[in-house]
């Protein structure tokens, strides 16, 4: 589909080798291309176009964990979480430590949360589960293709309350839990592939 002054026009093209050129024409100016934006091929998808879930975290063998607590009783059960999440010792980092680009799990409570995501000028709770439950959890995809996931809890029975629950839940992007009950869950759209033209 390309994108034009005079609104979307829809090309249908068959690519016989692995990379061929084609030559289209428009009354309108072209705004942009969206490759595939209706999800119709059977293909691999871009690292972006695929909505983060939290199986991206717990998965990957580089992930990484940051407890965001100096609290001997939230650290521990935010370890504990996370591997059980991970289904193996978690690779531990310290707050004066800086994430890599490798998919990363981030646990605390709302305000140490809500101030971390602040310095890294990354968006706050989901609207989607921000007035829901004790605890929330949520996946964003950063800039380099990573995923984060994050624990947001309002005190330790919320955290230990996710400790059963959570690792059950991989194929979703954001959850809430009321203590074990699980109150609302969900996928983020798929990305598809837009590319401006200048």
């Amino acid at each position: 589909v390309v994108e034009t002054d005079q609104g979307p026009v829809s090309h249908r093209l068959d690519l016989q080798q692995t990379q061929q050129t084609f030559t289209l024409r428009f009354a309108a100016k072209p705004q942009a291309v969206l490759l595939d934006p209706d999800l119709r091929l059977f293909r691999q998808l871009a690292p972006q176009e695929a909505p983060p879930i939290l199986r991206d975290v717990m998965v990957h063998p580089a992930t990484e964990t940051l407890i965001l607590s100096d609290q001997d009783d939230i650290r521990q059960l935010a370890a504990t979480l996370a591997e059980k999440l991970q289904r193996r010792a978690p690779k531990l980092l310290t707050n004066d430590q800086s994430l890599t680009d490798a998919p990363a799990l981030i646990i605390g409570l709302h305000a140490d949360v809500e101030r971390w995501l602040d310095a890294l000028s990354l968006p706050g709770i989901p609207q989607a589960i921000a007035a829901k439950g004790g605890a929330k959890v949520w996946t964003v995809a950063k800039p380099d293709g990573a995923t984060l996931a994050i624990v947001s809890v309002t005190d330790t029975a919320a955290l230990e309350a996710l400790q059963r629950p959570l690792p059950h839940y991989g194929r979703q992007s954001y959850l809430a839990f009321d203590g074990r009950q699980m109150i609302e869950k969900g996928v983020w759209p798929m990305q598809v592939q837009r590319r401006a033209i200048e």
